[in-house]
Formats: C-alpha cells, structure tokens, sequence
C-alpha cells in the first residue's frame, strides 16, 4: 500500500434517516443533487471524489486550501438552494476537513487520517464545515476566511483529543443575533434541545434555551478569589433564556458594576452579571457547572494581567486585559468611574 499525506474531507447529511421518513422519494432525489454538486465543486479545485457510502461522500485534496475552498463554495450554493426551505425540510451536509496520512489501496483511502476527518465531520453543524488542527496550522493566514477555535475535543475512537475549528461562514449569525430560542415546554421528546446544568450538591439546578453568546477564561484576581481557582471559564447567555429549575443562587455584590452568584449549601461558583444599570442584559454561566462544559470551548483570554506565571495555557487564542476590555469600561463609565486604575477603590475587597 502507498502511503501519502493528504487534505481528505468528508461530509454526510445531517438528519438523513428524519428527512427520509418525511419524504423517502423526495429525500432520495435531493441526495442524489447534493452529491452531484458536491462531485462537481471537488472537481472544479483539483479534489477527487474516492467513494460514497449511503449518504456521505470521501473526498482527497492535494492541499488543504483547496479542501477549505471547495467546502465553502459548496455549502454556500447548498445555503442558496435551502433558503426557501422550511427549516425543518432543509437537505443540509457537515463537513469534516483533516490534513493526516492515507493509505492508498484499490482507488480507496484508509488510516486515521480519514478517520478522523469522518469524526469531525459530525462536530460540524448542519450546513457548516469543521477542520482539525493540524489542517488549520496549514492555511492561518494564507486564506480569507474567518475561524472559530472549537478547542480540544475527544473524538469517538480516538485516542488523543483533537484541536478543532470552525469555518466561519458569511451567512452564518455569530453571537446571540439570530440565534433560536428553544421552548422551556417543548414537549420531553425535544428537551436535548435545552442547555442544562446544577452546583455540586444539586439544590441549584438550571436549564438555558438559547445558543451561547461567547465562552472565554477569566484570569482576573476577583474571579482568582471567588474561585478559589488560578482560572476559571465562563459562558455567556441571555438573561431571559436562563430558568433555574430548582433553588436559586445567592448573590455577592463583588464591585459597583458586577455580582455573583453562588450555591448557598455546598458553595459552588455558578454565575456572574452585572447589575447595575441593566442587570437583565446576559449572564455568564461558570462553564464548568454546566452538565456538558465540554461543548463550550473558550475563545478568548479576559484578565490576563493577572494571569498565573507558573500557568500556561498553550493556545492562540485573543488574550485581553481587563482595561482593555470596551465592555468594561462602558459599565464603570455608567457608574462615573472612568479611570481603570481606579476601579480596585470601588471593589468589595482587593
């Protein structure tokens, strides 16, 4: 067998087996247009298509640029056909791009290369396109495209995690603008819909119906002390779409500008939000409680003028200082504290 570093991508239809039982007949011909059009964009940038299996097509790419390319154009032409589309009737592919060693063998492709571009495919969302780390380091910098660092995620039958990105799409919504809101009432068959979590002993308990604004670490010494932790992680919400289900936290006025909120029987960090002017804005969930803090990587460094020396974080990702920060600065302008060298005066404790 020929052994060959290759770009592979893979996609597969998202939700086939619903679509089918919608409308097998339907369904089928959509399948079979997608993987035509999908044919065609591989061929249109030096891409050969190396096998279909059911509703997922292989493909191999000489470079990652030109995987990276392909999987835009054809998801953006895929966008175009479902835009009249009821959202539940759209015929949408994830995509899955990896940069790793193939064995070739009989015109087909095998090794963990394929393997795990096929596992990040099913992290992709619905009409979105996901790429490993090792197809990232190739083209930062050296394509116009935008990406969203997924972080490290552990992928089913894969030994060791992998760091994933994601394409950032031009018709894709990013924060909270567009973003659907899940029912709290929607009936039990629907409630993997909904966002869940709790403290430690379980007499807080919430759950969230709305898409995350933002995950990030917090390096700054409140969060340090509240915590008892060199770093915590945050996920940032709409006030409005989190319920708590069970109790409710106790709240610790920290500054002028900010409280936190906290399991009143084992002490568990849960929340953080400003209260004054507006309280009602977002609220940041400590990542940590949620019962799946592995689908919210961080993004982004707050604080890190406080950053631990003796901790290092290896990643790329923004890094801010809580001065820098326009967020802050607006909220401690709206309380007349427009210095950051003195907000350390208007703090609960130092």
């Amino acid at each position: 067998m020929k052994h060959q570093l290759a770009a592979i991508l893979y996609a597969d239809v998202a939700g086939y087996s619903r679509l089918t039982g919608l409308d097998e007949k339907e369904t089928h011909r959509k399948l079979d247009a997608g993987l035509n059009l999908l044919t065609d964009v591989f061929a249109a940038h030096d891409g050969r298509k190396v096998h279909e299996a059911g509703d997922a097509i292989l493909a191999e790419f000489q470079s990652v640029t030109a995987a990276v390319r392909a999987a835009v154009e054809f998801q953006s032409q895929m966008s175009a056909r479902n835009a009249h589309l009821a959202e539940d009737q759209r015929f949408e592919f994830r995509i899955g791009i990896n940069l790793g060693e193939v064995m070739h063998d009989r015109d087909d492709i095998y090794g963990d290369g394929v393997n795990i571009a096929a596992r990040v495919q099913e992290l992709a969302e619905p009409g979105g396109v996901c790429i490993s780390g090792t197809a990232y380091e190739q083209i930062v910098g050296k394509i116009d495209q935008e990406f969203d660092d997924l972080g490290h995620r552990k992928l089913k039958n894969i030994a060791q995690s992998i760091h994933l990105y994601r394409v950032h799409l031009g018709d894709v919504p990013s924060g909270a603008e567009g973003q659907p809101y899940f029912d709290f009432d929607t009936k039990e068959s629907d409630r993997g819909a909904l966002i869940t979590g709790r403290c430690l002993c379980g007499d807080v308990q919430f759950e969230i119906n709305q898409k995350a604004i933002s995950s990030g670490y917090c390096h700054c010494r409140k969060c340090q002390r509240f915590s008892g932790a060199p770093v915590t992680t945050f996920t940032t919400f709409p006030q409005a779409a989190v319920r708590f289900t069970k109790g409710e936290p106790k709240y610790f006025k920290s500054s002028l500008i900010y409280e936190r909120g906290f399991c009143a029987n084992c002490g568990s960090s849960l929340t953080g939000r400003y209260y004054a002017p507006d309280m009602s804005e977002w609220v940041g969930i400590k990542t940590a409680s949620l019962d799946k803090p592995e689908d919210f990587a961080p993004t982004w460094h707050l604080g890190v003028e406080s950053q631990m020396p003796w901790l290092d974080i290896h990643d790329d990702l923004p890094r801010t200082r809580c001065e820098e920060s326009p967020d802050l600065r607006k909220r401690w302008e709206e309380v007349g504290v427009s210095n950051p060298k003195d907000w350390k005066y208007f703090t609960v404790s130092n």
